[in-house]
């Protein structure tokens, strides 16, 4: 449901929240999540020029968030890559048929569900579902032993 950026923009997000203080560079968040590093940096960039991380030039540069985690909600998150959010109208390939408007009404109700949903939802409280499912899945891989 989400653009490919965003969910790029969320990974990269996520692992400046873990890093907390330390800068990470490029490479590191495009290695630890294996995106692709030429797609992140212009992610990255897109995040600089909204105000939600800080980038630093230099041997010890890379990027950190430019607020606390539980100050910034998705919903910016996905504006600052290009997100498109709006409500779903009629188009005209649509039809006029009754289950044509019953499923343009379900799409409408799905990107409004989807609109709250990132309106509500800070990049803390993903931080910390992340954290839970870490702790999860070690826990699984230790009891595979």
């Amino acid at each position: 449901m989400l653009q490919r950026r965003t969910l790029y923009a969320l990974k990269a997000l996520l692992t400046l929240a873990q890093a907390r203080e330390t800068l990470c560079s490029v490479s590191h968040i495009a290695q630890r999540q294996q995106l692709p590093a030429p797609m992140l940096e212009q992610v990255l960039l897109q995040l600089r020029r909204a105000g939600l991380v800080v980038a630093r030039r230099g041997r010890a540069g890379g990027y950190g968030l430019a607020q606390p985690a539980n100050s910034i909600c998705l919903a910016q998150v996905a504006a600052a890559v290009g997100e498109r959010l709006q409500q779903a109208k009629l188009s005209p390939d649509r039809g006029d048929n009754a289950t044509d408007q019953v499923l343009a009404m379900l799409e409408r109700r799905l990107q409004r569900s989807l609109a709250q949903t990132l309106r509500e939802t800070t990049l803390e409280e993903l931080f910390l579902d992340l954290r839970s499912w870490q702790a999860i899945l070690e826990d699984d891989n230790a009891l595979m032993l």
